[in-house]
This record gives C-alpha cells, sequence and structure tokens, in this order.
C-alpha cells in the first residue's frame, strides 16, 4: 500500500511480517489522521520513530518512551496510535 508517509512495504517479506507491517503501518496512518483533523500536521521526527515502529524495531510504547521534547511526545497522533493499538490488542 503507497503512503505518502512512509516506505513502501518490501514485496519479499514472509506473509506474516508483511500482514504485522501493515496493521502498524494502519495504525500510524490512523494516528496521523486522527491529528490532521485536529489541526495538527505529523512532525518529521515522529514520522521517522513511526516508520521504525512499522518495520518492527520499536514497539509504539517504546517510541512514547524516548526523550522528546514535551511537545512530540504529547503528539495527538502518537496519543491515537497508542489507543488504537491498545484497543486493538485487546479484540
Amino acid at each position: 500500500m503507497e503512503t505518502p508517509y512512509f516506505n513502501p512495504i518490501p514485496t519479499d517479506l514472509p506473509e506474516q511480517e508483511a500482514a504485522a507491517r501493515q496493521k502498524r503501518q494502519r495504525h500510524a496512518e490512523w494516528g496521523i489522521a486522527v491529528a490532521s483533523m485536529g489541526g495538527t500536521g505529523p512532525k518529521p521526527e515522529l514520522l521517522l520513530e513511526l516508520q521504525r515502529y512499522i518495520d518492527g524495531e520499536l514497539t509504539i510504547q517504546q517510541i512514547a518512551q524516548l526523550p522528546y521534547s514535551s511537545e512530540l511526545g504529547k503528539s495527538a497522533a502518537l496519543q491515537a496510535i497508542l489507543t488504537r493499538e491498545r484497543l486493538s490488542s485487546t479484540v
């Protein structure tokens, strides 16, 4: 799936890994959309860390704990992604 924010998911990944990355990418895109509706676009620093989340290098909880400026750590996009991931893991 093409996105203006993230690298394409490699086509040569095993099916399970590709599906996991697509799920994380959907969570990230949803968080960005929620924040954008509130008038706050994604910060470049957050996009870099979200790519690492999509690639499976970090969890979204690890991103939330990184030593960012207080403005970035309280990002509406990050908060929305945390909520979505928490809710999707309870189903």
